[in-house]
């Protein structure tokens, strides 16, 4: 999209016996008013607004001015059973432009 821009970078894990999986998501574009939103998995990763990590206390919250709303939170549905044994840690962006994002974060 011209306005909307996701990224994703991507990394083999012990879990996946070697195979892709998402590491760190990014969120930007005109959209966010040149803001740009990172999340990264909980062990060596934060999660970031600008550069500046946020959302630091599980449970927590963050908004901006710009629309940007965040929560990171347990609530949510796995898109993989697989992990349904683990806690659930889930960073829900509320964006503008009505722009959803959730993004489970695990132990890498």
């Amino acid at each position: 999209s011209p306005n909307v821009y996701i990224q994703a970078r991507y990394l083999a894990t012990p879990f996946t016996n070697g195979l892709s999986a998402t590491h760190q998501v990014a969120v930007g574009g005109p959209f966010l008013g040149g803001h740009k939103i990172v999340v990264g998995p909980m062990e060596n990763g934060q999660i970031t607004f600008d550069g500046q990590a946020i959302l630091l206390a599980f449970p927590s919250t963050f908004s901006d001015a710009s629309g940007v709303q965040l929560s990171y939170n347990g609530e949510g549905k796995l898109v993989d059973n697989a992990q349904g044994h683990l806690e659930k840690h889930i960073v829900h962006m509320d964006l503008p432009l009505g722009v959803h994002l959730q993004v489970m974060r695990w132990a890498n």
